[in-house]
Parts: C-alpha cells; structure tokens; sequence
C-alpha cells in the first residue's frame, strides 16, 4: 500500500498473502474486503488418451475470486470457476460462473441466487439495492436475488456503459447513443452524433455521458436528462477509449494511435497535456485524492494532473496490479493531522460564524443525491466532521463538505491534508 501523492510505502497497512493475483475487482471499504481473481486450479486427473479437443478459444478463462479481509488479514474464496465480477456502488460483489450461476457477497454475507441468467453476460454492472444489469446481447438483463429476471431487447452497439448506480444505461449505436432504463420505467431515447460513437463513459452523476468518436477528434458531451448533445471537448487526435476520475474533475482519453494520454481538466475542458503511458484495465488512472498514476517503462509514477508535475514514483511497480482507493486503514486520518498535534476534527465549530465563517471545505457536489451522501458517510467514518448541504437553489448540487471552521486559513490547512482536490465555500447570507 502507498500513500498519494508521495507514492511513500506503508508497509504494514495490510496485512495477509494471497496467491499470484490475476486481477483486481475492487474494495468494499464498509465491510474492509478486497476482492481479486486468481487462476483455477485444474484438478482433473491426466487421462493415458485425450480425446479430441474441444475449441476453447471464445471461452473466457475461469478463475477464483477471493476476499481478503483487511481487518483480521484472512483469505477466504468467494466462489470458483468465475468468468466474469463486478464490485457494486453499495460495495456487493456479484459473481457469474460458466453456468450463468450468481453468487453475491454483501456485508459479510454471501447469497447464491436460486435462479442463472438467462443470456451469455458480455457486462455486468452492479445497481442499487442489490441488483444486477447484465449486458447480454441481445438482451438488456435486470436481475436481483429475490425476483425473476427481466430482460429488454439491446441494441446493437460497439460499447455499453452505465451510471453509477444502474438506473440508466448507454449504448454507442452506429449513429448515435441510445439510453434505456434497466427497469423498463420509461422508454428508451435516441440521441444523434454526427460521428459514429466509438466508447462512452457516465459522470460520477450520472448527468452527462462523453462519447469517443471514431474518426472525429475531441469528445462529444451527451445531456442526460435533456437527452441532447451539448458542448464537447477538443482534443487533437480522435480517441479510443476514456476514463473519469471518482469525482468528475479529471477525464483520460487514450488517444486512437499511439501509447499516451490526454489529461483534461472536465470543469473548464481544457486539454492540460499529454503524458506518455501504455493503457491497461487498472492504469493510468486518477486516485481518489485526485492523484494521476501512470505507468513508465517498470516504474509507476505519480503526477498532479494540473500541472503534470511528478509527486511521486515506485520502481519496478509497472509490472503490479493497481487499485486506487480513498480506503485508508484505522486511524490514517488522524495521522494525517498528527504532525499539527490535532484530532481530526479539531477547529470544527457550531453553524455559528466565526470572524470569517462558517468556512467549508468542499471535495464535491453532484446532482446526485444518494452518491453525495455515500461520500459523506465514507468520511465520516474516516473520523471527519463530514456533511452534505442540500442545493439552495435549482442550479446548485448536493456539496459535500467538511467543517464548517471559523477562519479560511483553518478550512485550507484542512483541505490540504484531506489529501484531495478540495475548494473553500462559505454559504452566502
């Protein structure tokens, strides 16, 4: 484990050992489980003569997922024989064996699903309240534990992506993107691009959607809710594929030629520069603490994304599997404020204005009601006096704050140990 943006080791922050790791799924940071994939075992006894081979070329490899409990350092396999995970907004694994059988594991609980999916899942997305969207051409598939799936016809497009917490999905069509609800509440929308839609990819929010084109340089930006294009990005070569950091300031785009990555500052849309980096499923991507990682030859190398100056790097880490969480273990927070011989949330006052006050240090604000109260709760229990304040008038978002304090000068030294791209708001009279 390594602290951003200084990329320092710390060395016993995690404890346990776990087998040669095939990939990362993600981190339940409520229930401390790291989920990876390791290869299966093949357990079958040699035969004295084969018979003929069955063609296993479309078959995609099968695997163990296993969970390593971050508190007590214990491995434990979830399920065997896997081909395809996903890790859930509310932090459910769910998993599909060649069998199309769903195993999920939610708060230290684990449910195998009485019922398989009834199409081959190409995607798999995990929703809100414990529900699964599959992407299984031809169909679109909602399923949960405790119901019978629904499927909907899908169309025929070169990527698919969904919101954050699964109640929208998109589909790059020939000619455009198509918007369908996973639970059939109202009917699916079209919207036109001049150029054929390559890869797209949600907000945090979930409001705008950005779309690759094929042969047009630049990003298109899809309205969500107007469902129509709106302004779009320029970039100077066409792009293949684009990722988004946690909180929707910072967008990679891999450009259709070439190994690098285009860094863009999403407020403003403006291109900061290019960075030289192979594109793989973990990296480079944007930490939490709105950190850039990027791989360079055998290293791993840490920069700010505003300024693309170096922070940090480890030798040899290019060769790693790397997951970007804002998890800390037990008691990091407070080490955090240790070098000012505080407790976390030393300063933090009552609503009652100080000489400059309330202060807040702002790390997001959304459309999103539900994903701003997910972040609050995820500081809150790193020890932060964290709030979300409601919108004060139709154009303002769910904020996510920290605070309030009394003076600016308080809220900054605050905000720059949070460790994260954070902004000072003082409420308006």
């Amino acid at each position: 484990m390594y602290r951003l943006p200084t990329m320092v080791e710390i060395p016993t922050a995690i404890r346990g050992k776990l087998p040669p790791v095939t990939r990362v799924i993600g981190l339940d940071t409520e229930a401390e489980f790291l989920y990876v994939t390791t290869a299966t075992k093949d357990t079958t006894a040699k035969k004295k003569a084969p018979r003929a081979k069955k063609d296993t070329s479309a078959t995609s490899p099968k695997s163990d997922v296993l969970a390593l409990d971050l508190g007590s350092a214990r491995v434990d396999t979830v399920a065997s024989g896997i081909e395809q995970a996903t890790l859930g907004p509310d932090g459910t694994l769910y998993t599909v064996d060649a069998k199309r059988r769903v195993v999920t594991l939610a708060r230290r609980v684990r449910v195998a699903w009485p019922q398989p999916l009834p199409g081959v899942p190409l995607q798999l997305f995990g929703a809100a309240d414990q529900r699964l969207v599959v992407a299984a051409p031809p169909a679109l598939i909602t399923a949960a534990a405790d119901q019978p799936p629904t499927s909907r016809p899908l169309p025929a497009g070169s990527d698919v992506a969904a919101t954050r917490w699964g109640d929208l999905v998109a589909v790059a069509a020939d000619s455009g993107i198509v918007l369908m609800d996973p639970l059939g509440r109202r009917e699916a929308a079209f919207v036109p691009l001049a150029d054929h839609p390559r890869a797209l990819v949600f907000s945090p929010s979930g409001h705008r959607i950005y779309v690759a084109r094929r042969t047009e340089p630049g990003l298109a930006a899809i309205d969500r809710y107007d469902r129509e294009e709106i302004d779009g990005i320029a970039l100077p070569l066409p792009a293949a594929t684009i990722r988004l950091d946690p909180l929707g300031r910072w967008l990679l785009a891999k450009p259709a030629a070439g190994d690098s990555v285009f860094v863009v500052d999403l407020p403003v849309k403006r291109l900061v520069g290019t960075l030289a980096s192979e594109w793989r499923t973990d990296l480079p991507a944007i930490a939490p603490d709105g950190a850039l990682l990027v791989r360079h030859g055998d290293d791993v190398v840490a920069y700010r994304p505003d300024s693309l100056a170096a922070t940090g790097r480890v030798k040899g880490g290019g060769a790693d599997l790397w997951m970007l969480t804002g998890w800390r273990p037990r008691g990091a927070y407070r080490g955090a404020f240790g070098d000012a011989g505080a407790q976390p949330d030393q300063g933090v006052v009552s609503d009652t204005a100080g000489p400059e006050g309330p202060m807040y240090v702002q790390v997001s604000t959304s459309q999103n009601e539900a994903w701003s109260s997910e972040m609050a709760q995820q500081l809150s229990r790193a020890g932060l006096a964290a709030r979300v304040l409601p919108p004060r008038n139709p154009d303002d978002g769910y904020r996510v704050v920290v605070g309030p304090y009394p003076t600016r000068a308080q809220a900054e030294g605050i905000g720059r140990k949070l460790g994260r791209p954070f902004w000072i708001y003082q409420p308006t009279p």
